[in-house]
């Protein structure tokens, strides 16, 4: 089924500091795909390790543009994540951001909740409805999650430290702060792990709005890799583990803002 909601990942260190509201684009652009100022957007801090001063950097931030509720949702364990308060919240907002932290929580914390089913329904059936994530609650966005791991030696082990995400999107594998910490070699060995899923890596204070499960477009001030592991031709990762990595054809398109991409197709597309 396509989606009719939108995801919003975030490459991580988004600006939000809310003296400095002109720097503000990934934010306002987050409300922009709601309903602006009358947004009612629920933060959820589950995967941060000081969620009580995120929670109030984004409530700063998004009241300096405008939005009139934004809301926290202090949800540490999973049996937090079924309470009535939060549930019936998460059936009125018009949308959430998970904050960054360790993705890890965020899987521990929600699959197999209610909470998560009512996420995904919104999401699938309502336009308008918005989920978005930076740093880990991007990369937990994705089906299939990389699950920590240093860039080198998953390209010298050929292999990537993947787990199972929250499964907003089954199209694509996300990584974070993807130039800033040279995180290429761990996303190129997902995709050639899953050469049928886009690998799309994103810089810090960038972001993509993906809809239909299908468009991109890229927000901010850095840039995003796209990785196509369709037509690899040599791919030694699946069958001889242990061996230095091998790869033929991994196609790479690398994004700013303003430029679109099509998952299905792809291909870069015109505006």
């Amino acid at each position: 089924m396509i989606p009719k909601g939108r995801l919003i990942a975030v490459g991580g260190a988004e600006h939000r500091d809310h003296i400095e509201q002109d720097k503000l684009e990934v934010l306002r652009r987050i409300l922009q795909e709601m309903r602006g100022p009358d947004t009612v957007l629920e933060i959820i801090p589950t995967a941060s390790g000081i969620p009580k001063q995120i929670a109030r950097e984004y409530t700063d931030a998004f009241g300096t543009l405008g939005c009139k509720a934004t809301r926290i949702m202090n949800i540490r364990k999973q049996k937090d994540a079924q309470k009535k308060e939060f549930l019936d919240r998460l059936r009125s907002c018009d949308g959430i951001m998970f904050s960054g932290g360790n993705q890890t929580l965020l899987s521990e914390t929600f699959l197999g909740t209610e909470f998560l089913d009512i996420l995904k329904s919104r999401y699938i059936n309502e336009p308008g409805f918005v989920i978005a994530g930076t740093s880990a609650g991007a990369m937990a966005q994705s089906g299939s999650m990389i699950n920590g791991g240093a860039p080198a030696e998953a390209l010298m082990r050929g292999k990537a430290l993947m787990i199972e995400g929250l499964g907003f999107t089954n199209n694509s594998i996300i990584d974070s702060h993807f130039v800033n910490r040279g995180r290429f070699g761990r996303l190129m060995v997902a995709v050639a792990e899953h050469p049928q899923l886009t690998g799309i890596g994103i810089s810090e204070d960038t972001a993509v709005i993906i809809k239909e499960d299908r468009y991109l477009e890229i927000i901010g001030t850095g840039l995003v890799v796209i990785m196509d592991g369709t037509e690899l031709r040599l791919n030694n990762i699946t069958n001889n583990k242990g061996e230095m990595v091998n790869l033929e054809r991994m196609i790479f398109h690398l994004l700013s803002k303003g430029r679109h991409y099509d998952m299905q197709e792809r291909k870069v597309i015109s505006n």
